[in-house]
């Protein structure tokens, strides 16, 4: 009932199929294949608010062995590999050593390099992250309208750019491997590799290549959902009316504002990393940059005043 797309006045047809006429079991077919007719009916509920009820469906979070959910479970992504990041506790932690580290990387070191962000530090930056947002909507927000039309388009083809490389990487060195694994069973049959030999490096490559065709799976999905998003900024800034003056965070407010945050690279000299929020309808936003914008062109105002 929370997923049907009837609700929102569109009609979907070939959402199941049969293998023969013969048959009376019904098969599901991949929403992807469905044709879809909009607004052939009156809806029954906003577009934005289906959309979070999605957004908040497909990010449920699972309880810790320890008992405990996370407000950021489900959240967290590696901006590198696009891998999910894990929460990373022990009963003996206290609330600033708990963390998240990037999965593909406890998978196997040599796919990803370490990330880990401390909660207690994702939790101020995205309360911190969020106010701005609130601070400079309600303030600029016709200013605002403007700036996520064109910041939408101008991210998202960067990000979709460097996904793209990824994912082509990732695909050249399946190939590659393929090529290596059939080799190595050449060597084994003439005598040139010994069994155990060839045991151990078949192995590893079969795994190196099962880790990299999960991770193009991964972006796969994520360059087919960018290619289909569309800025919707009036139901961001709906959003935004809810929480005029937000103190705290929870996981409902964080799947109303936001799609996914991704975690970069700590960089060794600086000790900085680039976290990207990327909030629902509006994709990624630097509401940090719009706001000391829109203060420069207040003080220019002034001066020429």
């Amino acid at each position: 009932m929370l997923e049907r797309i009837e609700y929102l006045g569109h009609t979907a047809n070939f959402k199941t199929t049969k293998l023969s006429y013969k048959s009376k079991k019904t098969i599901e077919n991949d929403p992807d294949t469905w044709a879809i007719f909009e607004n052939t009916q009156p809806p029954i509920i906003e577009e934005s608010v289906f959309l979070i009820v999605q957004n908040i469906r497909k990010s449920r979070r699972r309880p810790t062995k320890m008992g405990d959910m996370g407000m950021f479970s489900g959240l967290l992504y590696c901006a590198e590999c696009g891998g999910k990041m894990y929460q990373c506790r022990a009963t003996h932690f206290t609330e600033e050593q708990k963390y998240f580290i990037c999965s593909t990387y406890r998978k196997d070191r040599e796919l990803c390099t370490t990330h880990s962000i401390r909660n207690v530090i994702l939790h101020e930056i995205v309360l911190r992250n969020l106010r701005e947002a609130i601070q400079y909507v309600n303030e600029h927000e016709a200013e605002f309208i403007q700036d996520a039309a064109d910041s939408s388009m101008r991210d998202q083809n960067a990000e979709l750019a460097r996904k793209r490389e990824t994912l082509s990487k990732a695909d050249q060195r399946i190939s590659e491997l393929d090529t290596i694994i059939s080799h190595l069973y050449e060597d084994n049959v003439v005598g040139k590799l010994t069994d155990e030999r060839f045991i151990k490096l078949s192995h590893d490559y079969e795994q190196e290549q099962s880790n990299l065709k999960n991770m193009a799976e991964v972006l796969r999905q994520d360059l087919k959902k960018q290619d289909k998003q569309q800025t919707d900024v009036k139901a961001f800034i709906s959003v935004v009316k809810k929480y005029t003056d937000m103190k705290e965070l929870d996981a409902t407010i964080l799947r109303e504002f936001i799609v996914n945050i991704e975690v970069s690279h700590a960089d060794r000299k600086s000790r900085t990393r680039e976290i990207t929020i990327v909030y629902n309808f509006i994709g990624a936003f630097d509401f940090s940059r719009a706001i000391e914008n829109a203060q420069n062109t207040d003080q220019k105002r002034q001066r020429t005043a």
